[in-house]
């Protein structure tokens, strides 16, 4: 892959085209923006054309021996610190340090990439700053972040900020028809849903669960609606099978209700998220105040707020749902 293959992001591409064309790489970048929207992907070619002997600016030849072991995970010249848990500690930093004293073995430079760089605790930070400070001249060293704020100021003055901008829904779809085998009635639905985000769009083509979620939450949306008290509990066993994936479903359900509130007002279908459920929202369209909506909306903003302040899950859900099926006065 290179810089040629990326969708979007074209001013972050073009100023690193010119920075690799000119012979002025620097020594510390920091590639923030939204989780998904491709600063690892960028990082990964960045990396790859800095440690490639006979680099282009859109990419690495893909034949010398740095290129060959890269692409192999064996070159000794690219380091990645990356992590599963919730922080990258100080002893990593270390780690990391005693690496950046040997000089590239075979490429003209050392690249080091830190994924997901907020994790970094105060410490780790602050001894990472010590490199930043005085960087051998082969060193080169990425971080990418979804928190930029999570960084403490010393490291953000000496690295060169690339803020990654969510892509258009033209950009989005055309990813999806050229690079995922995807039904072409769920294009549109996905590109708006995935909200400039192609690693979301990608992950959604791909999620059968998702699908299946999405199905299952309008469903109860419906459901609730009528006004049966009696299928309350039953509704929540759903979103106790489905804890882990809260915010994902919240999301779902605001985006319903948004389409309902939409095509009321304005009757125009163009405007729609969930394209490819047009017929089910038409339907329904009419079943929903304007009132009712914008209260659903606020209930189900409050138990997201609720989460986060670790109330009771189980109590906080069905407070939502016993506020979404009250009929109005």
């Amino acid at each position: 892959m290179n810089f040629n293959d990326i969708t979007g992001q074209q001013t972050i591409v073009n100023r690193l085209k010119t920075q690799i064309k000119s012979y002025k790489i620097g020594h510390a970048y920091i590639f923030s923006g939204s989780k998904g929207i491709g600063k690892r992907t960028i990082a990964k070619i960045f990396a790859s054309i800095a440690i490639c002997k006979e680099r282009g600016e859109d990419g690495s030849c893909g034949k010398c021996q740095p290129c060959r072991l890269f692409r192999g995970g064996t070159n000794p010249d690219f380091y990645c610190i990356k992590t599963e848990k919730n922080s990258i500690g100080v002893e990593d930093i270390r780690k990391m340090q005693k690496d950046v004293s040997i000089r590239p073995l075979y490429s003209p430079k050392k690249v080091y990439l830190i994924q997901e760089a907020e994790k970094m605790t105060v410490q780790a930070q602050n001894c990472l700053l010590k490199t930043l400070e005085e960087p051998p001249l082969y060193t080169l060293i990425i971080m990418t972040t979804s928190n930029y704020e999570g960084l403490l100021e010393t490291i953000r003055s000496r690295s060169v900020n690339y803020s990654f901008k969510k892509n258009t829904f033209e950009e989005v779809k055309k990813y999806l028809i050229d690079n995922e085998k995807i039904d072409l009635g769920e294009v549109d639905f996905i590109a708006s849903y995935a909200d400039g985000v192609i690693g979301k769009a990608k992950e959604l083509s791909e999620s059968d669960e998702f699908k299946l979620c999405r199905e299952k939450t309008i469903e109860i949306l419906l459901k609730l609606n009528e006004s049966n008290a009696k299928d309350i509990f039953s509704v929540y066993d759903f979103f106790e099978e489905n804890k882990e994936n809260i915010e994902e479903i919240l999301d779902i359900m605001l985006v319903f209700y948004r389409d309902i509130l939409v095509t009321g007002k304005f009757g125009n279908e163009k405007m729609l998220i969930n394209s490819d459920k047009k017929d089910i929202i038409l339907r329904n369209v009419n079943n929903f105040s304007t009132e009712r909506i914008y209260k659903n909306i606020k209930v189900v903003d409050d138990l997201r707020n609720n989460i986060k302040r670790n109330v009771n899950y189980q109590l906080a859900v069905e407070v939502m749902l016993m506020k979404l099926q009250e009929e109005e006065l």
